[in-house]
């Protein structure tokens, strides 16, 4: 039997898998993808002294560290990140083989779905995802988190669906994910601002005060600005999309949003919107999962059911604002 290679280049004799407790491998997945023996430990409703052994028998099984505390927290070593890699395949197949069936059937379901998001995609998404969940899926409940401002972090929640921000326009560069919406961005006013009443330049644009939403995705256009050795002069600052438009109607300032959102914001208001004179300025919305949700016929259902209300929502938003 050959040896198996090492991650440092060196090489060691196969392992007998009957010698492994293959329990030990639920726990690296978990401290691997939580950094954290506490929170590896609530995930998998074990205790923290459980997952601290358990992981001092996979450093003697496999003879590395496998993970090492940081400031950040637990980092794992490149050894750890191959084996997660190898491990995370074979559990994603052994699921598939021992599921009883690939059906879902909302209407009799009985489970929590996680989501993590943005309050600017929560306006959006979670009134017409409550109303949809509550007419065909009575049995589902689902439990929401905010990104709070910070930028997601590459892990994505083990049970979970993210829906992040990219500036990047075209397919979804993360492997378990999906497109949900290719935007662009949009100048909102008062209708009797001065800047209304003539084709938006980049000059002028640039010459007004503006409104900045301080949370994810907001920084874009600064970034894009940056580039070309431009800046926005920011009058007001706020930490959210809510409450945005009282403060558009009531003074000069002009805020940058996403064209989805016209529908909305201009029924009923006193703002128009204006393009943004910034072409190429992209803002993608995608939807974000762990590996091992890929065949999880429940997982898959509330996957289509989100990207189908931002679909929903599109065709309204380029139905209903008005230039």
């Amino acid at each position: 039997m050959n040896s198996i290679q090492h991650a440092d280049g060196t090489h060691r004799a196969p392992v007998n898998l009957r010698s492994i407790d293959l329990n030990l491998l639920v726990i690296f997945e978990a401290l691997v993808e939580e950094r954290s023996v506490g929170k590896a430990a609530a995930r998998l409703g074990i205790t923290s002294s459980a997952v601290s052994h358990a992981l001092r028998r996979l450093r003697t099984q496999f003879n590395d560290p496998l993970l090492l505390r940081t400031a950040e927290g637990m980092s794992p070593t490149p050894e750890a990140v191959r084996l997660a890699r190898s491990f995370r395949k074979a559990f994603s197949e052994i699921e598939s083989a021992i599921e009883v069936s690939g059906a879902f059937d909302p209407a009799t379901a009985r489970r929590n779905f996680h989501l993590r998001l943005s309050d600017y995609v929560g306006v959006l998404l979670l009134p017409q995802l409550c109303i949809h969940l509550r007419a065909v899926a009575p049995g589902i409940s689902l439990s929401v988190q905010s990104f709070d401002g910070r930028q997601p972090s590459d892990r994505v929640e083990y049970e979970g669906v993210e829906i992040r921000l990219s500036v990047s326009r075209g397919r979804s560069v993360l492997s378990a994910s999906r497109r949900l919406l290719d935007d662009q961005w949009m100048v909102l006013m008062r209708k009797d601002h001065p800047a209304a009443a003539s084709p938006l330049t980049l000059e002028k644009y640039l010459e007004q005060g503006h409104l900045k939403v301080t949370g994810v995705g907001s920084s874009i256009v600064d970034e894009l600005l940056a580039e070309r050795g431009l800046a926005r002069r920011v009058m007001f600052q706020v930490p959210t999309w809510l409450g945005m438009v009282p403060v558009i109607e009531s003074t000069d300032l002009v805020a940058a949003m996403p064209a989805h959102w016209m529908h909305s914001v201009l029924s009923g208001s006193n703002c128009v919107a204006r393009p943004m004179p910034l072409p190429e300025l992209a803002l993608s919305i995608d939807a974000v999962w762990h590996p091992r949700n890929d065949h999880d016929a429940g997982h898959k259902w509330f996957r289509e059911l989100i990207h189908q209300i931002f679909q929903e929502a599109y065709s309204k938003s380029q139905r209903g604002y008005i230039l």
